[in-house]
């Protein structure tokens, strides 16, 4: 529901002097006792920016020494990884403040200098919400001999402030922060041997009908159907292996053949690895030869520290498109332009951001179109899409190889070959077989080289490519393009001051594989200037220029970024930020826009124990000339918590207030409430929630939730749930209306005693309107499960089950508030089970289910309504005996009426009662051999048609077992109907299973049905072979 208010300005405006009065003042007096802080600062420490990182027990440490790390972050982070110079992790756990580590410097180290990688997982405060981010450094100190001088040099390079290597999102890590501890960690000493497990089975089935049969197609048709599963884990020969395969194919003459395949392979040996099946390319090293797709095929890579190598032969499941919109203040659903999407092909982000699919949203690959679920999508963030969205009519083929080399330990050359083309295989004839949009096969290749030297002083990155298509391989005369990329990048430390530096320039024909729509024609540079001192205060400056092509549009944009941080020890921080953005284009439409952003704020951080908090006040401004001249001044105070470095709990939260002024009388206000809360303290007990809650003065009220939880207080007590809000944008015949659609999904399971046991579950799922909160879907479903035991042998069961529909008239407009279609049901089932005697078994059940609903049949006041009625009845009683060692006797009674009605009566649409009873007479004639005999009865009553059908089916049959090597079973009944009309036929099943080995078994069955009244004959003969493991 929509609320519209006006906060009284002046509220707001006493607010922010406030909270700008404060910070003023804290900073003055931490400002008088700056000089203390300085001399109490660890002096053996490497500082950076964000945190400083002390050697103990000497520094420098000592080649083979076992040596702690500390390291004491200046701002609240979640979570530290460290990794040497070898790719080894190194273990950080936090505590008092600190987060501490354990490594041994390896004997072989050559004397000098050596390096961490330092990676840090924070929580960024965002006006759309919480962004957890990795930041990345790399920290150097100098290792030395046993018995040599120790003396302290240390430094550290780092990225510039706001470049993407610097701020990455938390997702997008593959192969570096959290994947890098799995791929990095040790076999588990458990893996020996291989345990392999799964099955193959091939089944062969012919069907042939002659005469006439509904249903059935005269003649033969042939089926073929295949699966395969297989999972193999654990170590042989050194060599770690990890597989996992499923695979389904099914192809016959009456239809078109399906395949469905997932392959998993891994094989690890050291540094070495081998991967077949779906995979990620995650050749991310280099920004011209990037390849981030999925693709089936194989993969191999080996390091051996001076060199390496990796190889990739592959097939793409589709061809790559990216989408770029922006939000509409929902949550979706938001069309992709393409459909279908190949599964698993989508990486999406919000503003650079990664999302997790399932976590953050959900896609419909058949449709093309994406959701949000915690958050809803304002219209200033930009959404971007990239995925794979069909396959490609052509036989395709994806190459690519890297290797690289370390002639010292702070230099790296590598050179790769990428190759992306169709196949010429049948391309002409597939070619001329288009007869709407004509696609051309094409071909595809990069070759690049690249190269990273890193030392005390100084680091930089060189990389170049070049790029060649053919953009029609049957006619190559002028479809040729080529181009030429080539960026550099450098930064170095002179103590207490930094520098770095980047230049960029693409070729307007330089194309990246797998990019659909490429930046080119790129000039692009930039350098920054920092200082740092002591680790108490740094600061920074930036400058950024780019002007490149993009779907034939000129962009050219400009970025100046400024920043100081004062960092005292166990105090609060205190940090100003300035930002400014000038912008020739709109990032999505690509419309000329000249806008520029500026931005200034100030920010106050501080860390008490495990919980850390921020302050944040900020101004920003957007100026926009083109097509007029308009201006947006965002004023904004926000305020955040987060825990630090605590593992089974993890929570984040923040509140922001916002006025916007629009023009010189037009102001508006916005308050948004953000919180992440995950806590999983033990196996028993799961809780996962995000809530966001806008107010906005002008867009009226949003909120989203989305809640997961698992609790087992005690044995015997089991709670589960899950409950999701998102607000879509749903098309109605009229117009298109914002909507919120609640699902969940809700279960109880309590056992008090040995005795009982009771369930309960519940399903809500509806739709309202958003702007009049009226409901115009719902579908509720209630089930409750009692069973008592009250003696061995013996079960009480009640099960009962309600559930109401609605649906509203779309064409409504614009209330919709008159119902289309509603039914209200409940059913309920009893059950009985006993054994009162050793040789009998009785089972009782009876079921009653009735539903009423009403069909809207006038379209016009005054409305009319079909009203309908629906009751089913069910009655079974089953008992089995066993009257001797040899014989044993099975009978089933089963009564059954259904009565379904309108307007008119209660079973004037379906009127039946049918009553059926089956014998089975089951002779043990040896351990080998069993017969049996079988006969059921039933009559059928169709009150409306005033007919009665009796139906009679006797039957026979054996089963022989030799072992567990051989089966046979064989059935014959035969079937015979009476309503006015007579119908008979013969059923004839023999089936046959035999064991070829422990592992293997064959299966063969024929199944023959002759029908004597109308005459015909179906044959069905099946063969199947499985393979079990």
């Amino acid at each position: 529901m929509r609320h519209h208010y006006a906060t009284p300005k002046y509220v707001k405006v006493l607010a922010l002097r406030s909270i700008c009065v404060a910070l003023a003042c804290w900073f003055l007096s931490a400002t008088a006792v700056t000089a203390q802080l300085f001399d109490q600062a660890d002096s053996e420490a490497i500082y950076t920016n964000d945190y400083g990182l002390s050697i103990y027990p000497d520094y420098p440490p000592t080649i083979g020494q076992t040596v702690t790390l500390r390291l004491r972050s200046l701002a609240p982070v979640q979570k530290v990884s460290l990794y040497s110079d070898r790719e080894e992790k190194i273990p950080m756990t936090y505590r008092r403040g600190y987060w501490w580590g354990s490594f041994t410097m390896p004997d072989d180290y050559i004397e000098g200098s050596h390096f961490f990688t330092v990676w840090l997982r924070k929580t960024k405060f965002d006006p759309r919400g919480l962004k957890p981010v990795w930041e990345k450094s790399i920290v150097w100190y100098k290792a030395v001999k046993p018995g040599a001088d120790q003396l302290l040099d240390a430094s550290t390079e780092e990225g510039f402030l706001g470049e993407p290597e610097i701020s990455r999102p938390l997702e997008p890590l593959v192969g570096v922060g959290e994947t890098v501890e799995v791929l990095a960690s040790p076999s588990s000493p458990e893996v020996a041997g291989l345990r392999i497990s799964g099955g193959q089975s091939i089944t062969v089935r012919s069907r042939s009908l002659e005469g006439s049969l509904e249903g059935y197609s005269p003649g033969t048709e042939q089926i073929r159907e295949e699966s395969l599963r297989i999972n193999v884990a654990g170590r042989a020969a050194g060599t770690d292996i990890e597989a996992s395969l499923f695979r389904t194919t099914a192809s016959g003459v009456a239809q078109v053949g399906e395949r469905d395949e997932q392959v998993s392979i891994l094989l690890r040996q050291g540094s070495n690895e081998a991967y077949l099946g779906d995979f990620t390319a995650d050749l991310t090293d280099t920004e011209f030869t990037r390849l981030d797709r999925v693709l089936s095929g194989a993969r191999v890579s080996a390091d051996y520290q001076t060199w390496g190598v990796l190889a990739l032969y592959s097939s793409p499941r589709g061809q790559s498109k990216v989408t770029r919109l922006y939000g509409d203040g929902g949550q979706g659903p938001y069309y992709l332009g393409s459909a279908p999407v190949v599964i698993d092909s989508e990486r999406v982000l919000i503003d650079g951001v990664a999302q997790k699919r399932g976590d953050d949203y959900t896609i419909d690959y058949q449709a093309g179109t994406i959701s949000f679920i915690k958050a809803v999508i304002d219209a200033k963030s930009v959404i971007q899409v990239n995925y794979d969205f069909r396959q490609s009519a052509y036989q395709h083929a994806t190459i690519g190889l890297r290797t690289f080399i370390r002639p010292k330990e702070n230099l790296k050359l590598a050179l790769i070959y990428l190759d992306d083309s169709d196949s010429l295989a049948r391309a002409s004839e597939i070619h001329q077989s288009m007869s709407q949009e004509v696609i051309s096969p094409q071909s595809h290749s990069v070759l690049g080289v690249d190269s990273s030297f890193v030392s005390e002083l100084f680091s930089g990155d060189l990389e170049a490519a070049y790029s060649q298509k053919n953009l029609d391989l049957l006619f190559a005369a002028g479809t040729q393009e080529s181009g030429r990329a080539a960026k550099l990048n450098v930064s170095s430390n002179l103590g207490p001051w930094g520098i770095s530096g980047h230049l960029k320039r693409v070729g307007a024909k330089f194309s990246p594989i797998a990019d659909p729509d490429p930046k080119q024609d790129v000039w692009e540079y930039g350098g920054a200037l920092s200082f740092r001192y002591n680790g108490v205060f740094a600061s920074q400056y930036g400058h950024d220029y780019a002007k490149y092509v993009q779907d034939d549009t000129i962009y050219e944009n400009l970025y100046r970024q400024a920043q100081a941080k004062f960092t005292p020890l166990a105090k609060p921080s205190l940090e100003y930020q300035f930002s400014e953005i000038k912008e020739s284009n709109d990032p999505v439409t690509g419309d000329q826009i000249i806008r520029t952003i500026t931005k200034n704020s100030v920010e106050s951080v501080y860390r008490y124990g495990v919980i850390g908090s921020s302050l944040r006040g900020s101004v920003e401004k957007w100026e926009t000339q083109v097509p007029s001249s308009e201006a947006t001044l965002y004023k904004r105070v926000n305020f955040g918590l987060a825990t630090v470095g605590i593992d089974k709990i993890s929570f984040a939260s923040n509140v922001e207030l916002e006025t916007r002024q629009l023009s010189v009388t037009n102001e508006a206000s916005r308050q948004s409430y953000n919180l992440n809360l995950s806590a999983s303290p033990n196996q028993q007990t799961f809780l996962s929630s995000a809530l966001q809650v806008v107010d906005d003065s002008l867009d009226g009220y949003s909120s989203v939730a989305d809640l997961a939880y698992r609790l087992k207080p005690w044995a015997g007590l089991d709670f589960e749930g899950k409950y999701t809000i998102n607000q879509v944008c749903e098309s109605f015949p009229t117009t298109a209306e914002a909507v919120s659609k609640q699902t969940g999904s809700f279960s109880l399971n309590w056992r008090p005693h040995s005795l009982w046991r009771l369930r309960y579950f519940f399903k809500p799922d509806f739709t309202r309107l958003a702007r009049n909160n009226a409901l115009i879907y719902n579908n509720e479903q209630r089930q409750i499960e009692a069973n008592l035991y009250p003696a061995s042998g013996s079960l009480f069961g009640l099960v009962y089950k309600s559930g109401q529909n609605y649906n509203v008239d779309k064409d409504d407009y614009p209330n919709y508030c008159v119902k289309e279609s509603g039914q209200d049901s409940h059913g309920v089932l009893y059950t009985l089970k006993l054994a009162p005697l050793s040789i009998m078994s009785l089972e009782l059940n009876y079921l009653l289910e009735q539903a009423a609903s009403e069909t809207l049949v006038a379209t016009q006041e005054p409305w009319i309504y079909e009203p309908g009625y629906l009751q089913n009845q069910q009655f079974d009683l089953i008992v089995r005996t066993s009257l001797s060692e040899s014989f044993s006797l099975d009978s089933r009674y089963t009564y059954q009426k259904n009565d379904q009605g309108s307007s008119e009566a209660l079973s004037n649409v379906v009127d039946t009662k049918n009553h059926t009873a089956l014998l089975k007479l089951n002779w043990r004639f040896n351990s080998q051999l069993t017969f049996y005999l079988a006969g059921s009865y039933s009559r059928l009553t169709d009150y409306l048609l005033s007919q009665v059908t009796y139906t009679l089916a006797p039957g026979a049959g054996l089963i022989y077992r030799f072992g567990d090597q051989l089966r046979i079973d064989f059935d014959y009944t035969y079937t015979k109907s009476f309503s006015g009309s007579e119908t008979a036929k013969n059923n004839y099943d023999l089936k046959t299973k035999y064991a070829l080995s422990e592992f293997v078994d064959f299966i063969f069955q024929l199944q023959q049905e002759v029908g004597l009244k109308p005459a015909y004959r179906l044959i069905d003969l099946t063969a199947n072979l499985e393979i079990k493991l």
